[in-house]
């Protein structure tokens, strides 16, 4: 049976809900430490580095015979000669790294939010949150695209209630300074991470009904993604007595109205799930084209690992974000970067970038911006 496209709305919340994720908790508690002009210069810089990010993963998978995963996209433009299988090999290994990983942050904040809200034990809520996400494989790709495009539409309305209920109960104030470079440059890391889609954007190259209106699509969906970061983290500064790691935690208690804190619950479950289905659909991908799989049963092999080490393994979650960031930053200056370089050679189609396409000069830019990334991972946030 033929896949629906996903409309523009649904591709644009689709790149806006991969990201609005852990980035949307932890950046507040960072950005409370060093103030509203760090903040802006660390945003500006995350955001135009993103921008062109995303255009070269969108330039990259229009360009490709096979787009249906990374792995596919990389093999066709950058892995050749004798060593191809050990590179395959080596990505795919990295690429399953980052993936587990994404995942594995995903269930342990809606466990932890489950548990503290539901007061099951973490292990069953962490399975809870499991079961309901797998739920989406029944519906396919266009099921992810009406429940990104509903979730995104249900987050942006709790922030809108949370900035109001803040601004009727402020408790601190946002103050005007640039904070130490080292604070700036581990929230230019947060933010960079935060913004990450790149296995949306592939989803919405391949899937989107009208393809000229990809770029406005991705766009679009950074865009509403940093403001919804952005009026959730002024929002968790004014109303919270003590800003914590996981923000809603300090904002519900600060506040002290019990709907609060099943807002708050809510939001985050919400965020939990758009950015799982969108790592989960690309892990499916991805072993559904190494194995020759169905699609439901690729996400279970894609996906149950990373419950197994949410149960067993679990670290703070800060500690998986800056991991994933390390990681991601790899993938994308190693592998993709230089994949993109090829393929824009000879492009199958009209490039979003235009005449920037292929640049050295931008291509050097975004690398240094991602390595800079890399390095604020190993960065402390005191």
């Amino acid at each position: 049976m033929k896949t629906k496209k996903l409309t523009f709305t649904e591709s644009l919340m689709l790149v806006a809900g991969a990201g609005v994720g852990t980035g949307i908790l932890t950046i507040p508690y960072a950005i409370h430490k060093i103030g509203v002009l760090g903040t802006v210069t660390a945003l500006a810089l995350a955001y135009a580095a993103s921008v062109f990010m995303y255009l070269i993963i969108a330039d990259l998978t229009l360009s490709s015979k096979k787009p249906e995963d990374l792995l596919a996209i990389l093999d066709e433009h950058l892995f050749s000669g004798k060593g191809k299988k050990v590179l395959n090999v080596a990505f795919l290994v990295l690429l399953v790294l980052l993936l587990l990983e994404n995942l594995v942050v995903y269930i342990l904040c809606a466990g932890n939010v489950l548990t503290d809200l539901l007061g099951l034990n973490d292990t069953v809520t962490k399975i809870i949150f499991y079961a309901l996400a797998s739920v989406v494989i029944v519906f396919g790709v266009k099921g992810m695209g009406v429940g990104e495009k509903l979730s995104v539409i249900l987050i942006g309305s709790a922030v809108l209630v949370l900035m109001v209920l803040s601004f009727l109960n402020v408790k601190n104030s946002l103050n005007l300074s640039f904070g130490a470079p080292s604070t700036v440059f581990a929230v230019y890391g947060l933010f960079m991470f935060a913004f990450s889609a790149i296995f949306s954007i592939i989803q919405v190259c391949n899937h989107i009904e009208k393809k000229e209106h990809t770029g406005k699509a991705i766009l679009g969906g950074l865009t509403l993604n940093a403001l919804i970061t952005v009026a959730f983290t002024v929002a968790v500064i004014l109303g919270s007595d003590t800003v914590t790691e996981i923000a809603t935690i300090g904002l519900s208690e600060s506040i002290g109205i019990p709907f609060v804190k099943v807002l708050c619950s809510v939001l985050v479950l919400l965020a939990m799930f758009t950015s799982f289905w969108s790592s989960g659909f690309a892990f499916a991908d991805v072993v559904g084209g190494q194995l020759g799989l169905s699609a439901r049963i690729s996400w279970f092999i894609a996906t149950a690992p990373a419950l197994l080490i949410a149960v067993f393994i679990p670290l703070g979650v800060l500690d998986y974000v800056q991991i994933g960031a390390g990681a991601l930053s790899i993938i994308l200056v190693i592998v993709v970067l230089p994949a993109y370089r090829n393929a824009v050679k000879a492009p199958k189609e009209r490039l979003l970038l235009g005449g920037c396409s292929g640049s050295r000069i931008m291509i050097s830019l975004i690398a240094v911006a991602i390595i800079l990334m890399a390095v604020s991972s190993f960065i402390p946030i005191p």
